[in-house]
C-alpha cells in the first residue's frame, strides 16, 4: 500500500498526461481541463457556512494515510489535515477514494480538498491548483543483503530482473530508461500493485531490485532483517494540497499550513508519524512556494472528456456501523454484501465496469470474492445496486476487505467501500476473574499457524487479549499498535523471534515473545491425510494437511490455510482433493478417499473435461484487456494461469475472467481443470505495438 510517484501516459486521444503519487496513474477518462468548473472564489465562504471541509484521501499509502487496528483512518496526511482544519477553525470529513478519483471528486463537486500523497507536476496543475508545498522525499531501490552491488547509473541495472508497481513513474522510468535503451529485456521488467508484492518477490529470489518511495523502501528494511537499500533518488516528490482551479481555499490551507509549521505542530506529525528528522523533508521560504497560474497551456487543445465517478450511496445490508458493530459469521460461512452507489460523474459507466477487492487488514480479507461487472449502461446520476459472494474465513478474528470500482481499462475510480465483518473465537478465554487482573495472568494466547517453516515461507502470528490498555507488535526494533484481537503476517528470513507488548491498565508493560523457526529447502512440501479412510454409515472423520511454500490450497475448490484440518462426515464413499497453486503457478494435487459401509456406492468417478474455452481475441494492442470463456465437466474447480502465473486460481467449473497484460510479447494462458485427475488447453495472445499515446 505504498507508493508515490510522478508522472504515467496514456492515451493522447482521450487521455490527458496525469501523474499518480502512490498507486497508479491518474485515470485520464476523468481527467480533463476542459470539464473543471468555472473558478469559484467562494469556496471558502461555503466551506465557513457548513462548518466542515472534506477531504478526500486514498488510504492505502502508510505512512501517509491508512486505516490503523481500530479501523480508523490514521497517517501523517490524516493527522495533518486534521491540524489544519482545526486552524482553519471549522470540523473536518474524510472520504477515501481510489487515487485514480481524487482529481475526478474535486471536479464533480464531491470533496473540497484532496490530500494523499500528492506530487505536484505541471500536468496535474493543467487541472487543478495547489498549496504550497509541504513535503519533500525521494524513491529508493531495494534489494536483498546478498545483493552485492550498488545502484548509481541506469547501466548498473543491466542483467538485473526490476521490479516495479504498475503504472506509476518507477514502471515507466524503468520502461523508458531500462527496457527502451536495451538495459534489460522487457521479460526482466515486472510490474505489481502493491510494495508489499515486490517486497515477498524480493526475498524469495524472483526479482533482484524493486522501485518504491524511500520511505516504504525505509520501513521494508526495518521489518525484513533479509533487505537492503543500494540506490536513491530516482524522482523527487514533491507534495502539496490540491483543490478546485481557481478556488480560493488555497490562500487558506497556505496560512493554515505556515502557522503549523511555525508553531511546532507541522515537525511534531513529521516525527511522530514519518520518523525523520523534520527539516530533511519540510520546504521552507521559495521552495515551498506553487505558482499555479504560472502552468504553460497544452500546445494543441485535447479533445474533451468526460469524469469518471462513484459515490458511496448505502450499506443495503449488513451494516458495520464504521466497523464498530460487523456481523457475525461462523467460519466458513456462505453470505452476500450489497451496496448502492451512484454515478456522480459525467461518463456513463460501461457493462464490463466492475467493482472488484483491492486489499484488506487481513490477508484472508478478501473472503473468497470475485469482481463483479456493472452489467449495463449506469447514466451519469442513477444508482446501481451492486452484491458480492462472500464467504468468511475459516481462522477466527475481524476482517475489513475493500472494494474499488474499476473501468475496462483496469483503472480504478471513486470512493471505496468495504465488507466488515467478524469470526468469533470458538475458544473463548475464559473471563477474568476482576475487572483488572494482576500482571501475571494476563495471557495475550499468542501463536502462529506454524513455528517451523522453511526458507522463503511466511506464516500468521495472532493473538487475543481483553482488558488491557494497549497493545504492540514488535517486529526488528519497529514496535507497531495493533488491535487486541489482531494478526500479522510475517516472512522472516530466519530464526526470528517477535514480541507482543501488552500495556496493562495499571500502565504495567509486560513481554510475549514467540519464535518462528526458518529452516529446510525453499522448496514447497504438501501433506494430505485422514485419521481414519474406514467408516460405517453416520461416523465422521477428520481431514488434515500441512502445505508449505506455495501461492494457495484449496480443498476440493475452497481456498483454505495451508496447514489446518476439517471434519468430515460424508454420506457414501467419497474422495476429498487438495490442490495447492505453487509459486511457479504449476499445481499439484492429492487425494484421500473415505470408504463408508452400509452407503451405497456411487458409480466410478469421472474424470473432468474442458468443453469450452473462448478467447475473445487472440491479438490485441498493448494497453487492452482480453475476455476469456469456459465450460467443463466433472470438474471442481479450474485455474487459469498466464505464462504460468495464477490468473484465476480455484475458479468455478464454468466462468469467465478477463486480463490485462502490461507489456507485448507472447502470451500463454493456459486453463487447468481439475476434480479426479486434470486436464488442461491451452491459447496463446500476441500483444503488440506501444502503449497508446
Amino acid at each position: 500500500m505504498s507508493k508515490s510517484l510522478q508522472t504515467f501516459l496514456l492515451s493522447a486521444v482521450t487521455m490527458l498526461l496525469i501523474s499518480l503519487t502512490p498507486t497508479v496513474a491518474w485515470a485520464a477518462t476523468g481527467i480533463e481541463r476542459q470539464q473543471t468548473p468555472a473558478p469559484d472564489s467562494q469556496d471558502w465562504e461555503r466551506v465557513q457556512q457548513a462548518g466542515t471541509i472534506v477531504f478526500g484521501t486514498a488510504a492505502n499509502y502508510p505512512p501517509f494515510e491508512f486505516y490503523n487496528s481500530n479501523y480508523e483512518l490514521d497517517g501523517f496526511d490524516i493527522a495533518l489535515a486534521k491540524a489544519l482544519s482545526e486552524q482553519m477553525g471549522v470540523k473536518i470529513e474524510f472520504k477515501d477514494f481510489a487515487f485514480d478519483g481524487l482529481l475526478g471528486s474535486l471536479q464533480v463537486g464531491a470533496v473540497d480538498a484532496a490530500i494523499g500523497a500528492i506530487s505536484v507536476t505541471p500536468d496535474r496543475q493543467q487541472v487543478v491548483d495547489f498549496s504550497n508545498l509541504y513535503y519533500f522525499g525521494n524513491s529508493a531501490a531495494l534489494a536483498s543483503t546478498e545483493f552485492t552491488g550498488t545502484l548509481r547509473a541506469a547501466t548498473d541495472f543491466s542483467g538485473l530482473r526490476v521490479g516495479a508497481e504498475r503504472g506509476t513513474t518507477y514502471q515507466i522510468w524503468a520502461q523508458n530508461t531500462l527496457v527502451e535503451a536495451g538495459v534489460i529485456a522487457q521479460e526482466n521488467l515486472l510490474t505489481y500493485s502493491t510494495p508489499s508484492e515486490i517486497i515477498r518477490d524480493l526475498r524469495n529470489g524472483s526479482i533482484d531490485v524493486g522501485l518504491m518511495g524511500g520511505l516504504t523502501a525505509e520501513l521494508a528494511v526495518k521489518r525484513n532483517s533479509g533487505l537492503q537499500v543500494i540506490g536513491e533518488s530516482f524522482n523527487q516528490q514533491q507534495f502539496a494540497i490540491a483543490v478546485r482551479e481557481g478556488s480560493d481555499l488555497t490562500e487558506q490551507l497556505n496560512q493554515a499550513l505556515l502557522i503549523l509549521q511555525s508553531n511546532g505542530t507541522f515537525a511534531a506529525l513529521v516525527e511522530q508519524y514519518l520518523q525523520v528528522t523534520p527539516g530533511h523533508v519540510t520546504p521552507e521560504g521559495d521552495a515551498a512556494i506553487v505558482d499555479n497560474t504560472a502552468v504553460a497551456q497544452p500546445v494543441a487543445p485535447t479533445a474533451p472528456a468526460c469524469i469518471t465517478s462513484m459515490a458511496y450511496i448505502a450499506d443495503l445490508n449488513l451494516d458495520d456501523k464504521n466497523m464498530t458493530a460487523p456481523a457475525i459469521m461462523a467460519p466458513g460461512q456462505d453470505f452476500v454484501k450489497s451496496w448502492r452507489v451512484l454515478n456522480n460523474g459525467t461518463c456513463d459507466w460501461q457493462p464490463d465496469m466492475a467493482l472488484a477487492y483491492v486489499n484488506g487488514n487481513r490477508i484472508e480479507s478478501s473472503m473468497g470474492g470475485s469482481a463483479v461487472a456493472v452489467g449495463r449502461v449506469v447514466r451519469p446520476g442513477e444508482t446501481i445496486d451492486l452484491s458480492v459472494s462472500l464467504r468468511a474465513p475459516q481462522v477466527y478474528g475481524t476482517f475489513q476487505g475493500f472494494w474499488q470500482m474499476r473501468d475496462g481499462l483496469g483503472q480504478y475510480f471513486g470512493q471505496v467501500v468495504w465488507v466488515g465483518i467478524q469470526v468469533p473465537n470458538p475458544n473463548p478465554a475464559a473471563p477474568a476473574p476482576q475487572p483488572t487482573p494482576p500482571p501475571a495472568t494476563l495471557n495475550p494466547n499468542l501463536r502462529a499457524d506454524s513455528t517451523y517453516i522453511n526458507q522463503g515461507q511466511c506464516t500468521t502470528v495472532r493473538w487475543d487479549i481483553d482488558n488491557v490498555r494497549a497493545v504492540y507488535f514488535i517486529e526488528g526494533g519497529n514496535q507497531q499498535g495493533v488491535g487486541g484481537h489482531d494478526a500479522r503476517t510475517v516472512c522472516p528470513g530466519g530464526t526470528t523471534t517477535y514480541t507482543l507488548r501488552v500495556t496493562d491498565l495499571n500502565g504495567g508493560n509486560h513481554d510475549f515473545p514467540i519464535t518462528i523457526n526458518v529452516g529446510g529447502s525453499p522448496d514447497y512440501s504438501m501433506n494430505f491425510s485422514a485419521d481414519n479412510t474406514n467408516l460405517n454409515q453416520g461416523q465422521c472423520t477428520r481431514l488434515r494437511w500441512d502445505v508449505r511454500n506455495v501461492q494457495a490450497v484449496y480443498l476440493d475448490g475452497e481456498g483454505v490455510a495451508g496447514v489446518s484440518d476439517r471434519e468430515v462426515c460424508p454420506g457414501g464413499s467419497k474422495t476429498y482433493t487438495l490442490m495447492a497453486v505453487k509459486r511457479d503457478g504449476g499445481q499439484d494435487s492429492r487425494q484421500v478417499t473415505i470408504n463408508v459401509s452400509g452407503a451405497p456406492q456411487p458409480p466410478p468417478a469421472q474424470g473432468p473435461a474442458i468443453t469450452r474455452f473462448t478467447v475473445s481475441s487472440n491479438q490485441i494492442a498493448r494497453g487492452q484487456c482480453v475476455n476469456f470463456e469456459w465450460r467443463t465437466n466433472n470438474a471442481s474447480g479450474v485455474n487459469l494461469l498466464r505464462n504460468g502465473g495464477a490468473i484465476v486460481a480455484g475458479g468455478p467449473g464454468n466462468g469467465s475472467a478477463q486480463d490485462c497484460p502490461d507489456a507485448a510479447g507472447l502470451y500463454e494462458y493456459k486453463l487447468v481443470a481439475y476434480g479426479v485427475g486434470q486436464t488442461e488447453q491451452t491459447v496463446t495472445i500476441d500483444v503488440v505495438g506501444p502503449q497508446p499515446r
